[in-house]
Parts: structure tokens; C-alpha cells; sequence
């Protein structure tokens, strides 16, 4: 923690190139461009998928490949096949995000209600003002749980993603091993540094999302105590109630 302290505390260390302030800032521009990618390819099949009910085994298989396939080989093929570098990284980042986007996406409208959809469909609204106005209302929150995830992943393997070259604040924690440096208060660091930008981008998307989904989606109800129970509530009506059977008279 000294370490970690000492390096932080180095104004030398957040300046130039290279520094604390310009790593964050490439970490952060390579996650975000590779969720806004993987969203844009993700969000409209899983989206499509879901609302027409066919291909369901798309969002299935890539969510299981999703799983499966280790970040850093992939980030070593597309090294390999491009060159070493953000641009391998950025591919790599988008096919690790798509998964989770893409079965969020899918699951939230294959568990819309069947009777909100059916009564859309009943007033006249045509398949995409259903799927506009409905389906994606009611599956906002699956969408925001799908981002999460893969904002997670992408903001923890884009720090992998300095082993071929790429960078951000994983350059600090290979760097801080190379024999030129031998800094472990920098290796804490980066590390430290990639845990916070991970829960501050995840709180950030958890407010977004309260924000645009409905209230009866978030379950902000209000507590019972704080509705009107009786009619002596200032501005309540009558309540009603069920008949009972009046209680068995007592035996003489």
C-alpha cells in the first residue's frame, strides 16, 4: 500500500505521455468504443430474434461461445492477423461484449408478458411500434443488466489486452514488472485504478437505467404505510372490502 501510495503520490507520474491521466483516459476510450461497438451489433439481432421468435439458437450459441473462448487467445489471433496494437484489441474487446448484450437482449423480450403484447396487438399497433413501444420499455432492465455485464468484461480484459501491445492502465502492470521499471507500486496501481473505473462505469449505467425504465419496472413502490388505508386519510374515498360471514352466535 506504501508502494502504491508513493507512486500516486509522484506528481511526475500523472503528467506526459504515458502518465496516470493519459492511461486512464486510452482505457476508458477503448471500452467505451468497444461496447458502443459490440451494442450497435448486438442490441438489434438479439432485439429482432426475441420479438419474431425465430433463430433462437443465435443468441444461444454465441452466449455459450461467449463463455468459452479465452479473451486473451483472441486477442493474440487478431494480433496475429492485424498487427499488435488497439485496433487487435478493439476487435477482440467488441466479440468478448456481444454475448451478454446480445442474449440480455434476447431473453428480456422473450419474457416480455404475453398480454401486454397481445393488447398492443389488439389496439391496432403494427410489429415494430410493439416492439418500439412495448417490448423494449418492459425489457429495459434485461438491456441494462446485459451492458453491465459486458462492461465488466471489456473494462477487465481491455487490461489483458496490454500483453499484445494495446493501451491503457494494463500498461502499468506490465510495465511495472519490465526490468526498466521494477515498480510495484505502479503495478498496484493499475491494477487499483482498473477495479475503480469498473465500479464507477457500473454505477453510472445502474443510474442511466433507473432513470429511463419505469417505475413499475424498478419495484420503487411506495410502502404500504404511505398509502391511504382508511377514510379518515385526508383526500380519501371510501374503501371497500369483501363480505364476511358474520361471526356464529354464541350457544345459549
Amino acid at each position: 500500500m506504501n508502494l502504491m501510495w508513493d507512486y500516486l503520490s509522484d506528481a511526475d507520474n500523472w503528467t506526459g505521455s504515458g502518465g496516470i491521466g493519459d492511461r486512464i483516459l486510452e482505457h476508458l476510450m477503448l471500452s467505451l468504443g468497444a461496447l458502443l461497438i459490440a451494442a450497435l451489433i448486438a442490441f438489434p439481432i438479439g432485439l429482432m430474434v426475441g420479438h419474431g421468435r425465430r433463430g433462437d439458437d443465435v443468441p444461444i450459441t454465441l452466449g455459450a461461445i461467449g463463455r468459452l473462448v479465452a479473451p486473451l487467445g483472441i486477442f493474440c489471433y487478431f494480433a496475429l492477423k492485424i498487427d499488435t496494437g488497439n485496433d487487435a484489441v478493439l476487435l477482440g474487446l467488441v466479440l468478448l461484449a456481444v454475448p451478454p448484450m446480445m442474449t440480455a437482449a434476447y431473453t428480456g423480450i422473450r419474457l416480455v408478458d404475453a398480454a401486454a403484447v397481445e393488447s398492443a396487438r389488439a389496439a391496432g399497433m403494427l410489429p415494430s411500434q410493439i416492439l418500439r413501444s412495448v417490448e423494449v420499455p418492459m425489457a429495459l432492465p434485461d438491456l441494462v443488466e446485459g451492458v453491465r455485464k459486458s462492461t465488466r468484461q471489456v473494462v477487465a480484459m481491455a487490461a489483458v489486452a496490454a500483453f499484445v501491445g494495446a493501451d491503457g492502465l494494463g500498461r502499468l502492470i506490465i510495465d511495472g514488472q519490465s526490468d526498466e521499471f521494477r515498480s510495484y507500486g505502479m503495478v498496484a496501481t493499475g491494477g487499483v485504478l482498473i477495479a475503480i473505473l469498473a465500479v464507477l462505469l457500473d454505477a453510472i449505467i445502474v443510474a442511466v437505467g433507473h432513470h429511463f425504465t419505469s417505475p413499475g419496472l424498478t419495484r420503487r413502490f411506495r410502502a404500504p404505510a404511505d398509502r391511504p388505508t382508511s377514510a379518515s386519510a385526508p383526500g380519501a374515498g371510501p374503501v371497500s372490502t369483501y363480505p364476511t360471514m358474520p361471526p356464529p352466535a354464541p350457544e345459549p
